[in-house]
């Protein structure tokens, strides 16, 4: 998911790399330096724009199982990157058909050999 997120921010966004950070939550025990190459090949974020790692203390009450790398988050700051994902997000939701992104998003149309199939407005 992390990958495709950042697939997605390089392809339609003028990105500017050097703004991008990221930040590795990793239990304590496991392999910092590991997590830190694995995450910087998936994000094709350099290892020098990660943040210091949050180290959790394992509950063994609550979970045995540790993912070997941890989790990433990135953080990319950029007002206008911003606003032109808002406005995105602000197309989507006025789209003309009460069934149209719902419908792309949830599942086919009735019938996609006929109008109303995906990319157009489906059935009512």
């Amino acid at each position: 998911m992390v990958a495709y997120f950042m697939a997605w921010l390089r392809m339609f966004f003028d990105v500017e790399e050097r703004s991008l950070r990221a930040r590795i939550y990793l239990h304590k025990g496991l392999d910092l330096e590991a997590a830190t190459v694995y995450w910087a090949d998936v994000t094709g974020i350099a290892s020098s724009q990660f943040t210091a790692p949050h180290r959790a203390e394992a509950d063994p009450t609550r979970r045995r199982s540790k993912h070997q790398f941890g989790c990433c988050t990135v953080r990319y700051h950029s007002k206008d990157t911003l606003r032109m994902i808002l406005a995105l997000c602000d197309a989507l939701l006025k789209f003309p058909s009460p069934s149209g992104i719902a419908q792309l998003a949830e599942r086919l149309t009735v019938n996609q050999n006929v109008v109303g199939s995906i990319p157009t407005p489906g059935a009512t």
